[in-house]
């Protein structure tokens, strides 16, 4: 009697949402993921192609979310396990998990929940000066994480810009990086979360006296941690 091998389960689907026009972006987003996840994760890409450039101000961030909300009734075909949304900031997300059948994974959320259930004081690195003011008032809507957060450090740059010259981008964050364990001397430096899409596929590259993260893996860790029935 011939034996039939066991069907083997399918993999987890995710989605990413990338709010902004900038199809190098998603790529870039992708790329990472797969060798986050070793592959083990069916990925998709939608990138929102009325959205703004860069997500890098409030005009743009409103932008942002509006097209990302707009773009929903063709991500929320029945594919994905999980979208994510890949703009640091979460733009729109509380909307999208509204009208959503499946977990919306936000990167800024998930490294303030990292954050706290480690328990440590951390630090944001980001892209854009106008990120500050707007990752500060995020943080304070996360009442628990809030007094954990030393600070944020934002580049003159966007994660555009940073993306057309990764390597000038790359020497931008590495000396900010160096800056913030320079002031921790001893060991104490705080957990640092590289905060936006621009920064996927850097934190290997990169030096720093503690730990460092960023928000792809953090959404990741998210996703992990909920139950996931595959899509069929």
């Amino acid at each position: 009697m011939t034996q039939t091998a066991p069907a083997l389960p399918p993999r987890p689907r995710l989605l990413v949402l990338n709010p902004n026009r900038t199809a190098a972006m998603t790529d870039a987003v992708l790329h990472e993921l797969r060798r986050l996840t070793a592959s083990q994760v069916e990925l998709r890409g939608f990138t929102c192609e009325d959205g703004p450039p860069v997500i890098a101000t409030r005009e743009s961030f409103a932008a942002g979310a509006a097209a990302a909300a707009r773009a929903w009734p063709a991500v929320d075909d029945g594919w994905a396990d999980a979208v994510l949304l890949s703009c640091y900031g979460d733009p729109g997300l509380a909307a999208l998990r509204a009208a959503s059948r499946v977990p919306v994974l936000g990167m800024a959320e998930a490294s303030m929940l990292q954050a706290l259930a480690r328990g440590r004081p951390f630090h944001i690195v980001t892209a854009g000066k106008a990120w500050g003011p707007m990752l500060h008032e995020l943080a304070a809507r996360h009442t628990r994480a809030w007094p954990l957060l030393q600070g944020i450090t934002t580049l003159d740059t966007t994660g555009l810009a940073g993306s057309q010259n990764p390597a000038a981008f790359s020497a931008l964050v590495q000396r900010a990086l160096d800056d913030l364990a320079g002031a921790h001397p001893g060991g104490a430096a705080p957990d640092c979360m590289l905060g936006g899409a621009g920064f996927a596929g850097m934190r290997p590259t990169l030096r720093y006296g503690g730990l460092l993260e960023d928000g792809l893996q953090a959404a990741l860790a998210q996703w992990r941690a909920l139950p996931i029935t595959p899509s069929a």
